[in-house]
């Protein structure tokens, strides 16, 4: 009896294996889908679906395909042609083996996957109820095999994502009944971080990490923080286009922009690898917050190449502010025409775009030129064209944003008294005006307070933040700003 017993688990054993096998050729065939090696990842998927035709692993990789797919080309025509593939996959993924682990998170990831890839083309209900049937499947998967790393990826971003929900949209996850936090997220995706080596899952440290750097670069106190990631990129292929991503946003977030331009001006390309514009758009970016006179050369590449419309009237927009601070007004006025036309409004930055646009106003070419330069840390230098002689307020506008680009700049050299009373100024004229100026000033104001241990202030300054009227920059603002009384909340109950 003990005997058939033991002959029953090997086989259960074989199985198990045979169906979820991350095998070397589909470790391999991961690392080449993060680097958009497309190509190349769905020749080894066909040799392990030949070799081993019950492994189901290869589905999550087509699927992981698609979604990088979507996410990096925007194109409706190609979302619409795979989401009857997801369907498909699904169907097959629902016959695996319900004694893995590997079930229920095999679904989950697809559902979750196609959630992002949704919210890309604007379909937010269908995304909201997939993260739900993710968020609830990991969950029970988590109970029953407690510490299995592919959950906690999963888990982790949906943590994050919910901690930064604003106050008037609450209900959502109540409805829904999820709950989380950022901190928690991101605990969540530093253990698979720090283990995923010597737990077998060597491919999730490139993922924990990619998503750790968005959770510290968009939604904690101190972008500056993230510098400490950094290092940890080290030993990642050079030819990882998603690690180049970023690993140069962070390095254009904390003062390292001639670093980021150095990674973002060599990147690989070729037949070999998927198309990817934004990070055309990133260099011109770059480029331009050093004042280069070749960023428009980037810029352009992007607007001509890239076939979705995120980004796109925020480029031209930067393209027209390449030509102003050239001092080329009529180059200015064509670009920013092409606001108007081209592209969706979608993004912070695109509407901002749209709204310069329609506007018609002039932008300050002392104030463009130190926002551009403080954009690249170049502090000094910033701090230098707003004590200029030429730097004439003249507008309302203007004199609601110079005491904020001092604000910004004494900030980031660390004088957070300067900084605060520039902010103050900032709030007190801004505050019951549509631009972000006021609004992000009570933000930056409440870190400052956060990280200096002052709870009180900081709670104060992010309500104050979210009651303003700011129509700009108000969904990545208000964002921050509930993830910051969050962490007060969870530091005060301790």
């Amino acid at each position: 009896m003990k005997k058939l017993l033991l002959i029953f688990f090997v086989i259960l054993s074989l199985q198990l294996r045979s169906q979820y096998d991350y095998s070397e050729r589909c470790v391999e065939a991961h690392q080449l889908i993060t680097s958009l090696r497309f190509d190349d990842a769905r020749l080894l998927i066909a040799e392990e679906k030949q070799a081993n035709p019950e492994n189901l692993i290869p589905l999550l990789l087509d699927n992981y395909i698609d979604f990088l797919t979507l996410i990096v080309s925007e194109d409706e025509d190609v979302f619409d042609s795979l989401n009857k593939l997801h369907y498909d996959r699904l169907k097959l993924l629902r016959n695996g083996n319900r004694n893995s682990p590997w079930y229920s998170t095999s679904i989950a990831q697809v559902n979750l996957k196609w959630a992002f890839s949704r919210v890309k083309f604007g379909e937010y209900f269908t995304a909201a109820l997939e993260i739900r049937k993710a968020y609830f499947t990991l969950r029970k998967n988590e109970e029953e095999y407690p510490g299995f790393s592919p959950d906690k990826v999963g888990l982790g971003l949906i943590y994050a994502l919910i901690g930064t929900i604003p106050d008037n949209l609450q209900w959502i996850a109540s409805l829904f009944s999820m709950e989380g936090s950022v901190e928690q997220g991101r605990n969540a995706l530093l253990e698979v971080l720090e283990s995923a080596d010597e737990n077998g899952f060597p491919y999730l440290y490139h993922e924990s990490l990619f998503f750790i750097t968005f959770i510290d670069l968009n939604l904690q106190p101190d972008r500056n923080s993230s510098t400490e990631l950094l290092p940890l990129y080290d030993g990642i292929p050079a030819d990882n286009l998603m690690m180049i991503f970023s690993k140069s946003r962070i390095l254009m977030q904390t003062g390292f922009n001639d670093d980021a331009i150095d990674l973002l001006v060599d990147y690989p390309k070729g037949n070999d690898y998927f198309p990817f514009f934004y990070l055309d758009y990133l260099a011109g970016l770059a480029k331009l917050n050093r004042l280069d006179d070749d960023a428009d050369k980037y810029l352009l590449r992007f607007t001509v190449n890239f076939k979705g419309s995120n980004y796109v009237k925020s480029a031209y927009q930067k393209l027209a502010w390449f030509w102003l601070v050239n001092d080329d007004e009529q180059k200015y006025r064509e670009y920013m025409q092409k606001v108007k036309l081209y592209g969706d409004d979608f993004t912070d930055g695109d509407k901002l775009a749209l709204s310069e646009a329609e506007n018609e106003e002039l932008p300050n070419i002392c104030l463009l030129k130190a926002r551009l330069l403080f954009d690249g840390g170049y502090y000094i230098p910033a701090d230098s064209v707003l004590g200029s002689a030429g730097c004439a307020l003249e507008s309302e506008k203007d004199k609601i944003e110079f005491p904020y680009r001092k604000g910004r700049i004494m900030h980031a050299l660390g004088q957070h008294e300067h900084a605060l009373n520039w902010y103050e100024k900032t709030i007190n004229a801004g505050s019951r005006q549509s631009f972000y100026f006021a609004a992000n000033a009570a933000l930056q104001a409440a870190t400052i307070y956060e990280s200096a241990g002052d709870l009180e202030k900081a709670e104060e300054y992010y309500k104050k933040c979210l009651r303003m009227k700011n129509k700009e920059y108000k969904t990545s603002i208000s964002q921050k700003a509930k993830a910051g009384l969050n962490r007060i909340n969870e530091k005060q109950k301790k």
